[in-house]
């Protein structure tokens, strides 16, 4: 679709049919039947004009506490093409908002719905339908790599196959994102069956590793974690298992509600000490939700846990929920089990999706996976960025 003929289509979808005013806002009727309400200490305090902020990077220098609440405008007015006018009392000061602009950021009740995203949620069953990808078509072409950066934000996660299975590749991709992120392992850290490195990290033992996720303990524990796979075992064992953590709760919500409510209001502690170098500590909700209640981010580690400090009468029902909770992230209906081989490489959203690994026998040592991390940030950025632009030029 060329520019042109879109700029039409965008004036006649966001075309306001008339205006309306009261005391404290103003009623905005569009040509589709919709109505928007906007108050007007919002319409103002929204004013990217050159005195109130700066439009191309949305920074404001306007103060709401300069007006009052009950600030009224002197008169409204709009075109038949894209811009509604305010003047404002007492000064006059000019407000000019593009009715595309307007629509988008509505806040009625069904345009806030209609606005939030709706993670696909999954199952073991995802083993017949992966997200994936080639490294090639990322590489070279926008469209493929838009595809990824959905993926991740649709399922949480995302494979890319044959990646070259050698070092170097991994800081490449993974740069291509964000800056890689510098944690206690370093940049980039090898995951190999190690018995004196396994005491700094649980990922270099043998063990079998239930799904968690990553450095719960942490204030902020990374975001989206890429495992690039160059020598795998041959005899099945070290498998890598997925579960998807919004998944498992909205079930716990479903089946239990008072469970599900005390994981959101009441922290779980984790820790993480190693000799006099690491001591780390934090308390979190199982689940974080949103104001509308849905799900923002999950939080789970058995791995590092530290006592629980919660109220007397607390504890008991919390046990039984927290219980009821691992049973759902350890059963197999629950579980995306592969076997990584080389040249595929795996990124997931660490505050979504938890990990494991399946045991690895002692006679089998070949299994060597590279790990970094890059800030979520980078990946909404890039993604809505890509998504302008392709929408732009196409």
């Amino acid at each position: 679709m060329s520019h042109s003929r879109l700029a039409i289509d965008l004036d006649q979808e966001y075309q306001i049919s008339k205006v309306q005013q009261d005391q404290r806002k103003l009623f905005v009727y569009w040509v589709d039947g919709h109505r928007s309400t906007f108050h007007y200490i919002w319409l103002r305090d929204n004013c990217y004009c050159s005195v109130c902020g700066d439009p191309k990077h949305g920074e404001k220098r306007f103060r709401i506490v300069d007006i009052p609440l009950d600030i009224e405008p002197l008169s409204v007015s709009w075109d038949s093409g894209n811009t509604l006018e305010i003047l404002w009392e007492p000064d006059g000061h000019k407000s000019i908002y593009n009715t595309q602009w307007l629509r988008q950021h509505c806040y009625s009740t069904t345009e806030r719905e209609h606005r939030q995203h709706r993670p696909i949620l999954w199952d073991n069953q995802i083993v017949t339908s992966l997200p994936q990808i080639s490294y090639e078509e990322v590489r070279t072409g926008n469209a493929s790599r838009l595809q990824l950066l959905e993926h991740l934000r649709d399922y949480g996660i995302c494979f890319v196959r044959n990646v070259l299975p050698q070092k170097g590749e991994l800081e490449s991709f993974a740069q291509s994102f964000g800056p890689l992120l510098e944690t206690n392992y370093g940049r980039v850290f090898e995951i190999v069956v190690d018995p004196e490195e396994s005491q700094k990290s649980v990922a270099n033992s043998q063990i079998n590793l239930i799904p968690h996720t990553d450095d719960a303990y942490q204030y902020a524990p990374p975001g989206i974690i890429f495992f690039h796979c160059l020598m795998a075992n041959n005899d099945g064992s070290g498998q890598s298992t997925f579960v998807d953590g919004f998944q498992i709760a909205e079930v716990l919500r479903q089946e239990d509600r008072e469970a599900f409510d005390l994981l959101c209001r009441y922290e779980v502690s984790f820790q993480k000490h190693y000799s006099d170098r690491i001591d780390m500590q934090f308390s979190s909700p199982v689940f974080c939700l949103d104001s509308g209640g849905h799900l923002k981010e999950v939080r789970i580690s058995n791995l590092f846990p530290a006592p629980l400090d919660l109220p007397e009468a607390i504890v008991e029902p919390f046990y039984a929920a927290y219980r009821k909770l691992m049973q759902l992230y350890t059963d197999p209906r629950y579980f995306l089990k592969q076997g990584l081989q080389p040249g595929d490489l795996v990124m997931f959203d660490n505050h979504r999706v938890l990990h494991g690994r399946t045991a690895i026998g002692i006679q089998n040592q070949r299994r060597h996976l590279r790990y970094c991390s890059v800030d979520r940030d980078y990946f909404y950025s890039q993604r809505r960025l890509m998504e302008q632009n392709l929408s732009f030029q196409g």
